[in-house]
């Protein structure tokens, strides 16, 4: 009844060990995990596509202020020189009314009283002549300062245009950058909740496979002293033990065994080495103990793992689970597992 007793118990905790890898609650699909992924990608995508627009924009409004300040000078310029303009073409009309007052109001000594007065022809010719003269310089100012004053205005009126689109243009990019600014926060919000959203499912799944692994560990260890039966291997699936010391050798597609000595995963080149030729007993490993597939864990259920490329106490995944950098020595870009193989 005891013999009995202890093997139920052994099958019951087997069962609990597959339940636990097998539990929908707890197992993140690889297909759900990468399409966040995806998604986290394509947010850091439009966030750096907005940043680009904000440094353009930027670069737009800087251009545009030095381009108001310099329409800003002109328009200065310009009302300085209205300004003159108009006080020449206003000294040139009082000269000109003063002239022809004095005409009017001093007939014994008026321009007429100088022609009338001419001694003979040659002096009479002289004097109209002077008095023609006179006139015309007098309407050829004015019409002159007429036109520079007019001319004046009309680069006024355009300068003030030009500063007003100036204006228009500013504001119109200003509004467009608060926009991007408000659309970049959004996204980067929504990139933080999904980028804390993938670490969390990551760490659960971890976990998970380490509790996984461990409770296998444990399930193994307590079908090996019974002397027979099921066992448990590293993926927590029950199988039959077979091969070189009772081990039931991993047999998954790309899975590393005695006769698939070589295998590539993950980006790296994955092979093993056996305690049975390098014992290893300097490596500190606590919990040390062969699993049921002939592989070396540590107390936690994790492979033992020797590599260049990682620090000793890194995570690796492998295509026999999770394990844990504890030796190095081995050529760059390789895992070695250590078995017992």
């Amino acid at each position: 009844m005891k013999v009995i007793r202890k093997q139920w118990m052994q099958a019951v905790t087997v069962c609990v060990c597959v339940l636990a890898l097998l539990c929908p609650m707890m197992t993140v699909k690889a297909d759900d995990l990468s399409t966040m992924e995806s998604e986290s990608a394509g947010l850091q995508n439009k966030i750096d596509s907005i940043n680009d627009e904000l440094l353009e924009i930027g670069n737009q409004i800087a251009e545009n202020e030095v381009q108001i300040e310099s329409v800003n000078g002109e328009i200065a310029k310009t009302q300085e020189q209205l300004a003159i303009a108009r006080k020449a073409e206003e000294e040139q009309h009082k000269d000109m009314q003063l002239r022809i007052r004095y005409i009017y109001e001093n007939n014994s000594e008026s321009l007429f009283g100088m022609i009338l007065t001419a001694e003979d022809l040659t002096d009479f010719v002289n004097k109209v002549d002077f008095v023609r003269t006179l006139n015309e310089y007098d309407r050829n100012m004015v019409n002159e300062l007429q036109e520079l004053r007019e001319t004046i205005e009309t680069e006024e009126e355009h300068l003030k245009a030009q500063q007003e689109e100036c204006l228009a243009l500013e504001t119109e990019l200003n509004e467009k950058k608060e926009e991007l600014n408000a659309k970049a926060a959004e996204a980067k919000a929504d990139l933080d909740a999904l980028t804390a959203k993938i670490q969390e499912l990551k760490e659960a799944e971890a976990a998970r496979i380490a509790a996984a692994q461990a409770a296998a560990a444990a399930a193994a260890a307590q079908g090996g002293s019974s002397g027979g039966g099921q066992s448990v291997a590293a993926d927590g699936s029950a199988s039959a033990s077979s091969g070189g010391g009772g081990y039931a050798y991993p047999s998954g597609a790309g899975q590393l065994n005695p006769r698939v000595g070589v295998v590539y995963f993950n980006g790296h080149k994955e092979t093993y080495y056996s305690q049975k030729i390098l014992p290893g007993g300097g490596l500190r490993i606590p919990g040390r103990h062969v699993a049921s597939d002939g592989t070396i864990r540590d107390g936690n259920g994790y492979l033992c793992l020797a590599s260049s490329d990682h620090p000793k106490g890194t995570v690796v995944e492998t295509s026999l689970g999770t394990g844990i950098v504890y030796d190095t020595g081995c050529a760059s870009g390789v895992i070695d597992i250590y078995t017992d193989w």
